[in-house]
C-alpha cells in the first residue's frame, strides 16, 4: 500500500492535510453555490385566485394567507399576482378582470420558485359577462398554453410548481374534473405538481366550502412549504 512505512506521526499529519483540503473545498463550494445553500434567496412568486388574493401577510392573524405561512417557514419573500374569480381560462372579478396569462408582470425579476395556485374557477369561461360552463378540452388547452408560456418566459434556474387546485367541500364533481385536467397537463409538460387534497376539507378549514379559515390556510401553507423544501 502507498501508506506502508508511514509512522503514526506521519499518518496524523497526512490526515490533517486531507481534512484541511476537504474543508477548504466544501467552504469554497458553499461560497459559490447560493442556489444550493439558499434555494429561496430570490423569493417566491404566486399566481392565483381568491384563495391567494383575499388574504394578508400579517403573521398570526385570522386572515394570514397560506403563502405568507410558506414565506415564513422558508425564510423568504413572496410576491403575489392574484385576483378573485380568475384562473387559467376564466377572467376574474365577475368577468371584468384578467386571467393568469394576462399577468405578465409576474415574469419580471424572476424568482427562485414560481407557484401557480389555481384552477378552482376554470369550470367556466366568461362569455358576454356571464359564466358559461367550459368543456374539458377547452380547460386543458388553457392550462397547457399557460404552462408553456411560463416555461418560455422564466429562466431554467426558476423552479416552476403547479398546485393541485386547492379545494374545500363544495362541488366535489368539479374538483375531480379540474384536478385531473391540471395534473395531466402538468405531467405532460414536465412541470412539478404538488397535491393539496385534504388541506381545505372539514368544517373548520373553510368559511364557505371554498375560502380558507385560519386553520385551512395553515394546513395549505404547511403542505406547500414541505413540498418546496
Amino acid at each position: 500500500m502507498v501508506t506502508r512505512g508511514v509512522g503514526w506521526a506521519g499518518l496524523t499529519v497526512l490526515t490533517a492535510v486531507v481534512l484541511a483540503v476537504s474543508l477548504t473545498f466544501v467552504g469554497g463550494a458553499a461560497d459559490g453555490a447560493h442556489a444550493v445553500d439558499r434555494p429561496f434567496e430570490r423569493g417566491i412568486v404566486v399566481v392565483g385566485d381568491s384563495i391567494t388574493a383575499r388574504y394578508s401577510d400579517r403573521a398570526g392573524t385570522p386572515d394570514e394567507a397560506w403563502w405568507s405561512i410558506v414565506g415564513r417557514r422558508l425564510g423568504t419573500d413572496v410576491r403575489t399576482y392574484a385576483q378573485s374569480g380568475s384562473g387559467y381560462l376564466r377572467r376574474g372579478l365577475r368577468c371584468t378582470g384578467d386571467t393568469f396569462p394576462d399577468r405578465t408582470a409576474a415574469f419580471e425579476d424572476p424568482p427562485a420558485v414560481f407557484v401557480i395556485a389555481g384552477g378552482r374557477n376554470d369550470w367556466a369561461r366568461c362569455e358576454r359577462g356571464q359564466h358559461v360552463r367550459a368543456g374539458d378540452a377547452e380547460i386543458a388547452a388553457a392550462v397547457t398554453t399557460y404552462l408553456r408560456l411560463v416555461q418560455q418566459r422564466l429562466p431554467a434556474s426558476t423552479r416552476i410548481v403547479v398546485l393541485e387546485p386547492p379545494w374545500g367541500d363544495r362541488d366535489p364533481w368539479e374538483q375531480r374534473r379540474l384536478t385531473s385536467i391540471v395534473r395531466t397537463a402538468a405531467g405532460r409538460e414536465g412541470v412539478e405538481f404538488v397535491a393539496t387534497a385534504g388541506t381545505l376539507t372539514g368544517a373548520d378549514r373553510t368559511t364557505d366550502g371554498v375560502h380558507p379559515t385560519r386553520a385551512g390556510s395553515v394546513a395549505l401553507g404547511e403542505r406547500v412549504a414541505a413540498a418546496l423544501r
